[in-house]
């Protein structure tokens, strides 16, 4: 009967290892956009910007308000509410239109209103997440290089 016990514990335990390293979710914390209403073209985030302030977190998810211009300056890194620091690990990403107070208007589509999204780096921007905020017919080319100089 003892061995019975030992086999069903090791079983666990190499199911519980299994699952803990290679199914297991490896979780992020979500993200939220908030985009000024009304506005269409290239948004970008720029990351370890020197007396910018941080990415806030508010009810579990990093809130990036854009400002009109389509930028937002943050001092915190581009890793900033990953998993690990080579790992974003699984988010979600939600967009809307604010108001001038902040208050949201709209929920933003990925499918119809969102083109297309991409992590880049230059020597002038530093590390920077774009993405285009639009129909397929309001963006000039699939991925342009909005922020470059």
């Amino acid at each position: 009967m003892k061995k019975i016990g030992y086999v069903f514990l090791a079983l666990l335990l190499l199911v519980g290892t299994i699952y803990f390293l290679f199914i297991h979710e490896r979780r992020g914390i979500d993200t939220v956009y908030l985009i000024p209403n009304g506005y269409t073209g290239c948004v970008g985030v720029f990351y370890k910007v020197e007396g910018k302030p941080p990415l806030k977190v508010q009810n579990e998810k990093i809130i990036h308000k854009i400002s009109k211009d389509g930028r937002l300056e943050t001092s915190s890194s581009e890793s900033f509410g990953w998993y690990s620091r080579v790992d974003s690990g699984w988010h979600n990403s939600e967009y809307y239109y604010v108001d001038d107070q902040g208050k949201k208007v709209k929920k933003l589509n990925w499918e119809k209103d969102i083109n297309w999204e991409m992590t880049a780096e230059d020597e002038y921007n530093g590390n920077y997440f774009t993405f285009f905020v639009g129909g397929k017919d309001d963006a000039s080319t699939p991925q342009p290089e909005c922020f470059s100089q």
